[in-house]
């Protein structure tokens, strides 16, 4: 295990700064229907990504520039004195908000309730402050159709306390506005809207310009393709391949600073029999750095068409980054039969000494794609017993013969045990919280012990492992137990609760601090926070030998492989 390196180290010596987790697709790159199974039945072919990209590209092209018209100055002026105005005589202007907020209530709620509840009491007073309202004037009558919508148009424009209580009152007495946007869908428009900020440029280069600028002058950017050609959200602009080509020029541009992996979906790779020779083309010949998984778009890390790269992978020591967080890109489509069970997990059917396949019982998307995304996943590649029993769930004989697979007594030629892996994200910041809170798990309990291993994985104790423990504890577990397997903490950097455990880990007695890498997941991140904003807060509150750990030295080590050694 490395130490941590003299602060004082000379500058000439040190290893470039590494940021292992970044982006430059474009929106041309990403499915158009991306809010299905998200967003309200029907939205998502409204509210798509192309329309989304499509108004960045036209507010940016032409909106902006009406500030610098005399027109835009001349109403930016009128608008100003009006809004002080406004300020200075709020005896005006608050009674004002009142009365259009009673009125706009009136108007969109009095018949509703009329027909519902006449008979009560209470409705009585109502009753009596609409005549009254429309007596002194203060409200029209119902046939003066356009001024009471014009009295709603103005409330809903300009009155912000007044438009909410509306919307809270209208969800609270009509079902069916229920559907409209709640938590997890605005999570998405706040997501991609913010992302929209950057993937409207039509170009990877514009964008990692972008990046660049960021961070320290020696840095290098690992960037992350995305295949989402097959995640079932209808077809994007510009296929993968096509990004892949653009990905190529660009590293061939900037062949110092841009280290791009290649992305592996087992999909593309039966589909397209020339796509397994373009992943080995790209590292060889294109020194692309690693390759790229994101198993949530659905499939196994372990898939049959993944086990001959992953081999390869191995035996030349090319690093695989993988997706391991739960997020809102993820398979689209419709849950298949074989996914209501694990391909290799057992659980006890109650009977004593009874098995059966692990039962997956996830139904929505969002749900059952985290079993993809789960960090167990990768014991079935690498520890040797549950490789084995893989090979012998696809009963390959093109697989048997690759691995060395003998028997189910003979021990496998060829195994995994040694693939270079990096789960990206760390499982995410919302499973180190459920670490932290987990004190009376045994199994989460005494992972810096110095002959500890973390959680023991026997075939008995998986359905356990599986529901019950967080990801943090298994992947910190898989570093312990396996010598390559690293971490990122890219995204998961947004949230400063993370930083007094991630200070933990970069101690030596962690036994993982020599795995931990430097991430932001840009762009994607910037919903949360810029970029620089998230190195600045690293910086500060890491000391300079923990970050010289994360951003250079670990860094170094996951990035070599045997065909073009170590990143200069």
């Amino acid at each position: 295990m490395k130490t941590i390196p003299d602060a004082d180290s000379s500058e000439k010596n040190r290893n470039p700064f590494v940021n292992c987790h970044t982006h430059t697709f474009t929106g041309d790159h990403i499915p158009q229907f991306l809010g299905k199974k998200l967003l309200p039945p029907g939205l998502e072919r409204i509210l798509t990504i192309r329309l989304i990209i499509n108004f960045f590209r036209w507010y940016y092209r032409v909106p902006t520039k009406w500030q610098y018209k005399r027109p835009y100055k001349a109403w930016q002026a009128f608008h100003f004195r009006v809004k002080w105005f406004l300020q200075k005589v709020p005896f005006i202007t608050i009674p004002i908000a009142v009365i259009l907020t009673v009125d706009t209530l009136l108007i969109l709620f009095f018949g509703y309730l009329e027909g519902k509840y006449h008979h009560e009491v209470w409705f009585g007073y109502l009753e009596w402050l609409n005549r009254f309202m429309q007596n002194i004037y203060l409200l029209p009558a119902p046939q003066y159709t356009i001024l009471r919508a014009l009295i709603v148009l103005v409330l809903f424009l300009l009155i912000k306390s007044g438009r909410t209580l509306i919307i809270f009152i209208a969800k609270s007495l009509f079902q069916i506005l229920r559907i409209l946007p709640g938590p997890e869908t605005k999570a998405y428009l706040k997501r991609y809207i913010s992302i929209g900020r950057f993937a409207f440029h039509k170009s990877q280069m514009t964008i990692f310009r972008m990046l660049e600028k960021q961070y320290p002058a020696d840095s290098r950017f690992v960037v992350l393709p995305m295949d989402m050609d097959y995640m079932d959200a209808g077809i994007s602009q510009s296929s993968y391949r096509e990004q892949l080509e653009e990905l190529k020029k660009l590293r061939r541009t900037k062949p110092k600073t841009c280290l791009p992996f290649v992305f592996a979906d087992p999909r593309r790779i039966k589909d397209d029999s020339t796509y397994f020779d373009e992943i080995k083309n790209c590292i060889v010949h294109e020194n692309f750095r690693g390759i790229k998984t994101y198993p949530a778009l659905g499939y196994y890390p372990f898939d049959k068409d993944m086990l001959p790269l992953m081999l390869w992978a191995c035996e030349n020591q090319v690093p695989v980054l993988n997706h391991c967080i739960r997020g809102t890109i993820y398979y689209r489509g419709n849950k298949k039969k074989e996914w209501n069970s694990h391909p290799v997990f057992m659980q006890s059917t109650g009977e004593k000494g009874k098995n059966e396949p692990l039962a997956l019982y996830e139904l929505t998307n969002s749900d059952f794609s985290t079993n993809f995304t789960h960090p167990l996943n990768y014991l079935c590649l690498l520890n040797k017993e549950y490789l084995k029993r893989l090979l012998e769930y696809y009963n390959d004989d093109s697989l048997y013969a690759l691995f060395g697979y003998t028997g189910k007594d003979q021990p496998l030629a060829k195994n995994l045990h040694e693939l270079k892996i990096c789960f990206g994200h760390f499982g995410g910041e919302d499973e180190w919280t459920k670490y932290m809170e987990r004190d009376r798990y045994l199994s989460e309990n005494g992972f810096t012990n110095p002959v500890g291993k973390g959680i023991n994985f026997i075939p008995t104790a998986l359905e356990n492992s599986w529901r019950h423990n967080s990801w943090f504890a298994i992947i910190y577990s898989l570093m312990l137990q396996h010598p390559n397997v690293y971490a990122d903490i890219s995204y998961i950097l947004h949230d400063e609760n993370i930083f007094p455990l991630l200070k933990s880990l970069l101690k030596k007695d962690s036994r993982i601090s020599d795995r931990i890498l430097y991430g932001s997941d840009f762009y994607v991140v910037r919903s949360q926070k810029s970029d620089k904003q998230m190195w600045a807060d690293t910086s500060g509150r890491l000391t300079e030998n923990e970050l010289e750990l994360i951003t250079r030295d670990n860094p170094r080590e996951f990035l070599y492989n045997h065909i073009h050694q170590y990143v200069k």
